[in-house]
């Protein structure tokens, strides 16, 4: 039997409003998944372009979880104040893992890697979601586009720090200050002050939220980023996606402009590394990645390391989230 092929649409970013006329009829509470960039980016997606997609829709909710690590975006009062200063200032924004990034949901997989994995909680508001994502570069993933903003954007710091370490968080004890934060807004009390003054890490007791990492103003207890490989990585990510799609639709649209070398949780202004291409939209987000990627290599060949983001890609495809062979079509 022959696969019919996902479809994918571009759009001229000068002609963004056509995406009206593709965008499906959303049934309930809509979360509208965005990335508001970090202090001192210049290069995620304009809030204009976010803002006049949400005036296509009715009463959209902007929705986001804090980062794992120590920012301004690891808690909802920072997080909010900076979407306010980059300009998201036109909907109402939602923090599904609550205040200080604890509120989780637990859901269950059938993966290579997890079994569960943990959202934010809100998640559970949105029977439908649509997904506006920055396509650029990741340091780790290689990119990040669709599949990395379902899988690592909506999860909670207890998840985003499943994706990233294979190996459990420690205390650098020359680092340690001995101020007793970490100790105090542990929710299991699974770290606890030493003879030396030093606090250590109870790994039978720590359920790896995270919290300690986001907090530490020393930089004692920092994420093992180096401990799993990229293609696990990557493949956890989509993981995660899968969980964050279950039991709801969704609909896809990415930004090909800005594109830069590293993702939007960099603090600090980047450079393009290549021209702005345009927009994609389509109910596939394997197919939206691959579309992505290909029209990135396609126009700059000099980018084709964008390849080695593949594992995302293939296994995606393999556990059912959809499919890389993609018809494009031009609005």
């Amino acid at each position: 039997m022959i696969m019919e092929k996902a479809q994918v649409y571009f759009i001229k970013l000068a002609e963004l409003g056509n995406l009206k006329n593709i965008l499906p009829d959303f049934s309930g509470p809509l979360g509208v998944k965005v990335h508001f960039g970090e202090k001192h980016n210049n290069t995620f997606v304009p809030a204009k372009y976010i803002k006049e997609i949400t005036q296509m829709l009715a009463s959209p909710t902007l929705i986001e979880t804090s980062v794992l690590y120590r920012s301004l975006r690891s808690n909802a009062v920072g997080h909010r104040s900076l979407a306010i200063e980059h300009g998201f200032d036109f909907a109402p924004i939602d923090f599904l893992d609550g205040e200080v990034g604890d509120d989780t949901i637990e859901l269950e997989i059938s993966g290579d890697h997890f079994t569960k994995c943990y959202l934010g909680k809100n998640l559970e508001k949105y029977p439908s979601l649509l997904v506006i994502s920055h396509f650029k570069g990741h340091g780790a993933a290689i990119f990040g586009g669709a599949l990395k903003n379902l899988g690592m954007g909506l999860a909670a710091r207890r998840g985003k720090l499943a994706q990233h370490a294979s190996i459990p968080h420690s205390v650098t004890r020359e680092r340690c200050l001995g101020c007793g934060q970490c100790v105090s807004e542990c929710p299991v009390q699974a770290i606890s002050f030493q003879a030396d003054g030093k606090v250590e890490i109870d790994h039978d007791k720590c359920i790896s939220c995270s919290k300690c990492i986001s907090i530490c103003s020393a930089k004692a207890i920092e994420i093992p980023w180096a401990s799993t490989g990229t293609d696990v990585l990557q493949e956890r990510i989509v993981e995660y996606a899968t969980a964050a799609l279950k039991n709801r639709s969704a609909f896809f649209v990415n930004f090909l402009i800005n594109i830069t070398a590293e993702c939007d949780c960099v603090g600090r202004p980047m450079e393009k590394i290549a021209p702005d291409i345009g927009v994609l939209a389509s109910l596939d987000p394997v197919a939206i990645d691959q579309a992505s990627c290909d029209l990135l290599i396609e126009n700059n060949p000099d980018l084709a390391r964008f390849k080695m983001g593949e594992a995302q890609l293939s296994h995606a495809e393999k556990i059912g989230l959809g499919k890389r062979d993609y018809e494009l079509i031009y609005l």
